[in-house]
């Protein structure tokens, strides 16, 4: 497992936030974030929030050990705006049918240069 405290940290001086307002967000003090920056655990539903509060998902810390793997059909983020959600595994149905528009497109395109090259020879 990450180092909660220190990756959080680092993510909210990354991304410019004011660690004030992220602690009013969260309901503690200035003070008990820093605390927490130093701590490598925290209770969960404290963990919780102040990831949330932040854009992070609070899983971020869990390292998957090796041997598992992680079979997931959605993935569901909270953020600021609202829920959102990622399948995963339609991108390869995607690309196939982005790879067919763009052969269509090309065969259409190829088409039309048959036929201006046609009429600049008929004029």
């Amino acid at each position: 497992m990450k180092h909660i405290g220190s990756f959080l940290k680092e993510h909210i001086e990354k991304n410019g936030f004011k660690k004030g307002e992220v602690a009013n967000k969260v309901g503690i003090t200035y003070n008990y974030l820093s605390t927490n920056f130093k701590q490598s655990s925290s209770d969960a539903a404290l963990l919780k929030k102040m990831y949330v509060a932040v854009g992070l998902h609070p899983g971020i810390v869990f390292e998957v050990p090796d041997g598992i793997s992680i079979n997931s059909s959605e993935v569901y983020a909270k953020n600021f705006i609202g829920r959102a959600s990622v399948s995963m595994g339609a991108n390869d149905a995607m690309k196939a049918l982005i790879d067919e528009k763009d052969k269509l497109i090309a065969e259409k395109e190829r088409t039309i240069q048959l036929l201006l090259t046609q009429m600049n020879i008929n004029k």
